[in-house]
């Protein structure tokens, strides 16, 4: 497993915890607490740090496949699908298809056991 004291600044901010592997479906799971200082004018927490959570939760995926090799995002399409509260959301992320140089992967975000965002992202092993 991933040690927390490794993870990027990044995951601590978004308020990343409880990572957990389910080797048999193959999906990382991890929760995040939303801040207040996430929000839009509208009250909700802002696309931007939605997008933030879905790129940490795969980036981290991609250390399971290349343990030390680092690997960067080089694109992302995200769809929402309602507004995200303050508070706790979970975070899923699986691949489509590992390369020797390219990671496909998706993500999705749940709040309330409802679907938020879901993202398809691809990263170069760098």
């Amino acid at each position: 497993m991933i040690n927390p004291d490794q993870l990027p600044p990044i995951h601590h901010h978004l308020g990343g915890h409880d990572i957990a592997w389910d080797d048999t479906q193959g999906i990382l799971q991890i929760k995040y607490v939303t801040k207040d200082s996430f929000t839009n004018p509208r009250g909700s927490v802002e696309g931007g740090m939605l997008c933030a959570i879905l790129d940490d939760v795969m980036g981290i995926l991609s250390v399971f496949h290349q343990g030390s090799k680092p690997a960067a995002t080089i694109n992302m399409h995200i769809d929402f699908f309602k507004p995200c509260q303050v508070g706790e959301v979970t975070a899923k992320a699986w691949f489509i298809k590992q390369g020797s140089r390219v990671l496909s992967m998706e993500s999705e975000v749940w709040q309330d056991d409802k679907r938020i965002a879901k993202c398809s992202s691809a990263f170069l092993v760098l």
